[in-house]
């Protein structure tokens, strides 16, 4: 069993000899192997692995797979962990049982592990011998080069993720360790290579090294806004602030959700569309009015487009937990419906990938960020509103909508239409949003507490929405199923139980609405957002 390792640069002026005869003047050292592996560095598009302080490694050698869960220096994320006899790692389903897979689960969810660089090694591996010949510990001297996707043999991510074009030498490393009670023997050995040959510890491990020189900057994705603004900076460059990371972010994701390669990448776009078409609509005059009702037109046809795959993907992602709201003996009849929804999405798949090559998008997009450029340098669009100050436009804006949340709010009743309550939630979305794009003009904490609690309505009334949709959806999936198919009987009533299921848990919500409600029109939270108005 190996203790932990001290790791060295070495410089290009110091060869593998001069190792081995420093490594000789305490140990007797004998070259055990040379050999050749490829390293891949694996993570999600956005960074889950690495923003809980890990990376991931699929290790090719000698043809064989393995995958090693490396914890990050100065990170609390467990040991690492090895995952021998491992293919090219995916999505989770795609990792062997076992330790590494209940550690990488809740970190990735439904997100696909990529290929974020690729690193092949030579690696010269000496056994270091007591006097008496017996092993006390290893030593490894590493020459490492960044691989290009050409000649690596893990297909890259989306086009943001970078690698290099031509092969790039990264730096020389010299790994010690030693067996298990012979931590002070190695100790002894890396002193002996800082004193006799001037090496410096490794400042990081190849994994990040790979990673910058493949042009990745690792945790840089960022699905929200966080944008730092001045409280008086002009009101419409405020606003192309947020929109270009927002345009930034729905492009980020467009490769992915074109691909396939996992169901969060059209999420994120959608939303990004979804927030896009919200800033537009909240400061009203900041922009030209024409331009504001040409893009709100052009990405509601996005949001449209990319709307049967998102219902699909959440069909589809839901089914495990709809199929056990079943009792056991009708589970299995349920499954024609899965058969049925997995036909419809590999169409629609097929629908969204073209609308997101089409000229329409592509054009929307260069139109969009060719506006967005020409704020604050084209006459033509600017307005007497988007030259004033940002801040007190969007504390009326926030004023105002907060009025309207709380009055729809108390006029919700046992009675109240479906419709009031989606109006509530939309309502209540263009003000979580709101203060999500601004939140840096006010104090942290009260802009935190709002987002907070306008949250737990949305996410209640969101839930409520969902299952709405999925009994009317339910309702024409057993029509079509049954009018061009053929759905057995069995298959029918099964769903008809589901619908009953889903139906009661609906009732439920809209029994728990009350106090939710109650909550976001309390005086704790209006007191709240004076403090917040008042800064």
């Amino acid at each position: 069993m190996h203790t932990g390792s001290h790791e060295y640069l070495i410089p290009a002026e110091i060869g593998s000899a001069d190792i081995a005869a420093a490594l000789r003047t305490r140990r007797h050292a004998q070259t055990a192997a040379i050999l050749t592996l490829q390293r891949h560095y694996y993570d999600s598009f956005d960074w889950s692995l690495y923003r809980a302080g890990a990376g991931l490694e699929w290790r090719l050698e000698a043809g064989q797979g393995t995958l090693v869960w490396h914890p990050l220096p100065t990170t609390s994320a467990g040991n690492t962990l090895v995952q021998p006899d491992a293919g090219v790692p995916g999505l989770i389903d795609s990792i062997p049982d076992g330790a590494l897979r209940e550690r990488l689960a809740p970190l990735l969810g439904v997100r696909r592990l990529l290929a974020m660089a690729g690193v092949e090694s030579t690696v010269e591996r000496l056994r270091l011998l007591n006097e008496n010949d017996e092993t006390v510990g290893w030593a490894a001297v590493e020459t490492h080069r960044l691989m290009t996707p050409a000649d690596s043999h893990v297909v890259s991510g989306p086009a943001a993720i970078s690698q290099a074009s031509a092969p790039v030498p990264l730096a020389r490393r010299l790994q010690l360790w030693a067996l298990s009670g012979q931590a002070a023997e190695r100790d002894a050995l890396a002193r002996l290579m800082e004193r006799e040959l001037g090496l410096v510890p490794a400042d990081q491990p190849l994994l990040l090294e790979a990673l910058t020189a493949a042009g990745c900057r690792p945790g840089s994705y960022l699905t929200k806004p966080d944008h730092r603004l001045a409280p008086g900076q002009r009101a419409d460059l405020a606003t192309g602030t947020i929109l270009r990371g927002l345009l930034a972010t729905l492009e980020a994701n467009v490769a992915g959700a074109r691909e396939n390669l996992d169901p969060e990448f059209l999420h994120d776009l959608r939303v990004a569309t979804r927030r896009t078409r919200s800033a537009l609509g909240q400061l009203k005059g900041v922009f030209p009015a024409a331009v504001v009702e040409d893009f709100k037109a052009r990405f509601a046809w996005l949001q449209q487009v990319t709307g049967p795959v998102r219902d699909l993907d959440v069909w589809l992602l839901v089914f495990p937990e709809l199929r056990a709201r079943l009792p056991p003996a009708l589970r299995g009849d349920l499954e024609p419906l899965r058969h049925f929804l997995q036909d419809h999405y590999r169409a629609e798949q097929a629908r969204l990938a073209a609308a997101l090559s089409s000229p329409a998008f592509v054009s929307a997009c260069e139109d969009w960020r060719q506006v967005l450029d020409a704020l604050g340098e084209d006459a033509t669009m600017a307005t007497n509103w988007g030259a004033e100050p940002v801040k007190p436009l969007v504390d009326k804006r926030v004023r105002a909508l907060f009025k309207q949340v709380r009055r729809d709010a108390r006029a919700i009743t046992d009675a109240s239409p479906a419709s009031a309550l989606h109006e509530l939630r939309k309502r209540t979305k263009k003000l979580r949003y709101l203060l999500e794009f601004f939140h840096s003009l006010y104090p942290k904490e009260p802009a935190r507490e709002l987002i907070r609690e306008s949250k737990v309505l949305l996410d209640h009334l969101g839930r409520y929405q969902d299952l709405m949709v999925q009994t009317e959806t339910l309702r024409r999936l057993a029509l079509e199923m049954h009018q061009s198919a053929g759905a057995e009987t069995a298959t029918l009533l099964a769903i008809g139980a589901l619908l009953g299921a889903l139906l009661q848990e609906q009732t439920r919500l809209r029994a728990d609405l009350g106090p939710i409600i109650a909550k976001l029109d309390s005086g704790e939270t209006r007191a709240r957002l004076r403090a917040l108005l008042a800064s």
